[in-house]
C-alpha cells in the first residue's frame, strides 16, 4: 500500500536529508523512505530507544500566529469600546454646555456694537 504524506520540515533537518542523499547518490524521497525505516528498525530493536521531543519552529510560529489573532481581536474590541466611551464623553460635554442665545445682529451690522 502506498501513501502520500505532505509535512514541514525545518531548514536543518532538509539540510541533513539533502546531504545524506548525495553522499548515498540517491534520491531526496529514497533518502527520507531509508531514513524512515531506519528509525522504524531502531525502535522496534531497542525498546529503550525514546526519540527526544523538538520543539519545531512551526509549531513556534503557529503558536505565535494564533496568540496574534487573539491579540488582535483584542485590540479591535478594545477599539470599539474606546468609540463608545468617547461618543458618550462627546454627548456628556455637550449636554454640559452653557445655552448660547442666537446672534441678534447680522454680521454687517457690526458697527451697531461699537
Amino acid at each position: 500500500m502506498s501513501m502520500r504524506i505532505s509535512f514541514t520540515l525545518e531548514s536543518d533537518l532538509a539540510h541533513q536529508i539533502e546531504q545524506f542523499a548525495t553522499e548515498k547518490r540517491i534520491e531526496r524521497n529514497e533518502a527520507i523512505l531509508r531514513l524512515i525505516e531506519s528509525g522504524i528498525e531502531k525502535y522496534t530493536e531497542d525498546n529503550t530507544f525514546v526519540p527526544v521531543p523538538r520543539e519545531r519552529s512551526f509549531e513556534e510560529v503557529k503558536i505565535i500566529n494564533r496568540s496574534l489573532e487573539s491579540l488582535t481581536v483584542a485590540v479591535v474590541d478594545l477599539k470599539k469600546e474606546i468609540r463608545v466611551v468617547h461618543h458618550i464623553l462627546d454627548l456628556k460635554w455637550q449636554k454640559d454646555q452653557p445655552y448660547l442665545p442666537q446672534e441678534t445682529r447680522r454680521w454687517w451690522e457690526f458697527w451697531k456694537g461699537l
